[in-house]
C-alpha cells in the first residue's frame, strides 16, 4: 500500500526454499505453443528503476539470498544467459548488449518472518 500511495512502480517476487538463482532473472512462459523465456520481475525492476519486493526471504536457500546481497551490494549480478547486471562505478566501463545497466532509481524492499 505504501508503494502505491507513492505511485512507485513495483515488482513482487515470493521467495521459497525450491527457489534457485535462475528463477530469479528469467521467468518460462509459453506464447503461440512455444516456450519462451522472458526477463524475471527482478530484472525488469533494475532496468526500469522500480522497486523490487522480495517476500520470504528468510524460506530461500542460502546461495539465492547470496546473489540478492551480492547485487545490493556490489551492485553486480552475473545472469544463467551470459548477461549481467552492472551499476554504480562498473556501468560507466561495461557497455554491450550483454550488459543491463542498473537503474539509478532501482530499489529492493526484503520482507522476512521471524524466526521461531
Amino acid at each position: 500500500r505504501l508503494l502505491q500511495l507513492l505511485c512507485l512502480p513495483r515488482h513482487y517476487i515470493q521467495l521459497h526454499r525450491d527457489t534457485t538463482v535462475q528463477s530469479l532473472t528469467v521467468s518460462p512462459s509459453v506464447v503461440g505453443g512455444v516456450l519462451h523465456w522472458e526477463d524475471s520481475p527482478l530484472v525488469k525492476a533494475v532496468s526500469n528503476g522500480h522497486v523490487l519486493v522480495v517476500d520470504e526471504v528468510d524460506k530461500a536457500p542460502v546461495e539465492v539470498v547470496g546473489v540478492l546481497k551480492g547485487l545490493v551490494e556490489d551492485r553486480h549480478m552475473l545472469l544463467a544467459d551470459g548477461r549481467q547486471i552492472v551499476g554504480g562505478h562498473r556501468a560507466d566501463h561495461d557497455q554491450g548488449p550483454s550488459v543491463i545497466h542498473m537503474h539509478p532509481r532501482f530499489r529492493l524492499i526484503a520482507l522476512a518472518n521471524r524466526p521461531g
